[in-house]
């Protein structure tokens, strides 16, 4: 044998001796390089629907009724974002523009209403993570609700193009919705159920009835661990999406969670037992991902995200509660109008009810009980996750959305870069045109049309959220020339990315390329 070799030979068994003796092998090196990765996304549910604080300074930005101890935990583990916002106040608008990095002036309210036919190049959260290291597994269980089908997207595994009817209570004809609509108002109309606070009646109510796998909430867990569990075994970095359905309607939980909550005292902010009880099955979920994180020993590895898709209704209407007959035993109406006070409005709105979101994240390098008031959005994920994957992708200039893992790993640190020092939100097309724009303590809104809801639109609106969060003063002639500024950056961008600002009578994407695939939707989102 050379001496050569006999060097190499023995210095090998001296480096195999070490990584033994210190507990740690060469796989589980290259592990600590690729950090497995876990996404919740939770849905519609707002700001202020949690059991914490969203900001420990506000006292009323926390559930007088709600309970969610897992996510209060979450947040305590690591770092709570005070100032989380989702892309867009509306489900698919909102999971479109997350998958792909981008606002929702790039894709789902474009000019180009084919754009989803032309994604073939574009980057995604799986298909980044896998350039920036192809050894990651990638999975997507629960609610998808995207104009691209998830495989194409570049998950290995998926439940398909899925939407609201995995979680609601039509969607698999459970009731027929005439009829149980007309149940519902037979049955407020012959016991002269009350409506102390004029709710306004919508098309259909907000049903509850008992599940033992609530909105698959348990389904889609059991899903994600098997996968999990698997990624490990094969020694395999992974990605995983858990999209849940919850809590959006209709408000389904498990029965021995509703009674909690109907023998609970109600708050004066929050008081629905139904959604109570679906938050805190939702809740459950959560934890359950969190202790099998631990109980396969990958915490020091592993990084955990959470995030709302929009915000919360602002209104859960008349409500009716179906037995396990399918018969109508209860029908009221709610009184409950304002439920993510102390912020303005709700979903599909572009105030801070409609935006802001819970936002936490937890994982090796992230002090617990940090608090964080820089602002971040959902299209920082995208980012974010192929930087800890390893990195060395190109974000073009499509991506809106920034790198937070310099803010995430150094609390010294309160920016994220972006290819834009402002906050952008916008909707149009199939949908009323809205705008808003956010650049420190300003945020201007625009409305481009005549609007019933909100008065004397077409209008501009400027705000200061750090001095009036609950967005109640409009100091547009005040301050003339923040307004100026922010519309201009508004209408610059909207004009270069060839964003549809006015109305078409046209279908959403998801659902144009859902008829391209033969396959059939009945959601109205």
């Amino acid at each position: 044998m050379t001496p050569r070799k006999t060097s190499y030979i023995l210095l090998v068994g001296v480096l195999l001796l070490l990584s033994s003796c210190m507990g740690v092998s060469p796989a589980k090196k290259e592990k600590q390089k690729s950090p497995n990765i876990i996404f919740i996304l939770t849905d519609d549910q707002g700001w202020t629907q949690t059991s914490h604080r969203a900001d420990p300074n506000i006292p009323e930005s926390k559930s007088d009724y709600y309970e969610t101890p897992n996510m209060d935990l979450l947040a305590e583990s690591g770092v709570l974002f005070t100032e989380g916002y989702a892309p867009n106040p509306i489900c698919s608008p909102s999971r479109n523009s997350l998958m792909f990095g981008q606002n929702g002036a790039r894709h789902i309210y474009n000019k180009d209403a084919d754009w989803y036919k032309k994604t073939t190049n574009w980057l995604t959260i799986p298909r980044a993570i896998k350039k920036a290291n192809p050894a990651y597994r990638t999975a997507h269980f629960g609610k998808w609700h995207i104009a691209m089908e998830p495989k194409d997207a570049g998950f290995d595994y998926n439940d398909g193009m899925t939407s609201n009817s995995g979680g609601e209570i039509f969607g698999d004809g459970f009731l027929n919705i005439k009829e149980y609509t007309k149940a519902a108002d037979k049955y407020m109309k012959d016991n002269k159920e009350e409506n102390p606070s004029n709710a306004k009646r919508a098309g259909k109510p907000s049903g509850h009835w008992d599940d033992k796998n609530a909105k698959d909430i348990f389904g889609i867990t059991k899903r994600a661990k098997d996968f999990m569990k698997e990624s490990v075994a094969e020694g395999k970095p992974f990605y995983v999406q858990l999209s849940h359905y919850a809590a959006h309607l209709s408000l389904v939980s498990q029965k021995e969670t509703y009674e909690y909550f109907k023998n609970k005292k109600p708050g004066e902010r929050h008081t629905n037992p139904e959604f109570g009880a679906m938050l805190k099955d939702l809740d459950t979920g959560v934890g359950m991902i969190m202790d099998f994180v631990k109980e396969m020993e990958i915490e020091d590895n592993t990084y955990i995200f959470l995030m709302g898709d929009n915000g919360g209704r602002l209104s859960l209407n008349q409500i009716a509660v179906i037995d396990e007959n399918k018969e109508l035993v209860n029908a009221y109406y709610s009184t409950q109008h304002n439920r993510n006070l102390p912020l303005r409005d709700g979903k599909h709105s572009f105030y801070e009810g409609g935006i802001r979101v819970p936002f936490m994240a937890v994982g090796p390098g992230i002090k617990a009980n940090r608090v964080s008031r820089t602002p971040v959005t959902g299209l920082d994920f995208l980012p974010t996750f192929t930087e800890l994957a390893g990195g060395n992708v190109e974000m073009t200039d499509a991506i809106d959305g920034g790198n937070m893992v310099p803010l995430l790993l150094n609390e010294k640190i309160e920016k994220v870069e972006r290819n834009s020092e402002y906050l952008i939100f916008h909707q149009g097309s199939h949908r009323k045109p809205r705008s808003a724009i956010r650049k420190g303590d300003f945020k201007l809104i625009k409305y481009w049309s005549k609007e019933t809801k909100y008065k004397n639109t077409p209008k501009v609106e400027l705000f200061n959220i750090k001095e009036d969060l609950g967005e109640t003063t409009n100091i547009i002639e005040k301050y003339p020339e923040i307004a100026r500024e922010l519309e201009t950056e508004l209408n610059k961008f909207l004009t270069k990315t060839n964003a549809e600002t006015g109305i078409r009578d046209i279908e959403g994407a998801y659902y144009r390329l859902m008829d391209d695939l033969e396959l059939s939707s009945d959601d109205d989102e």
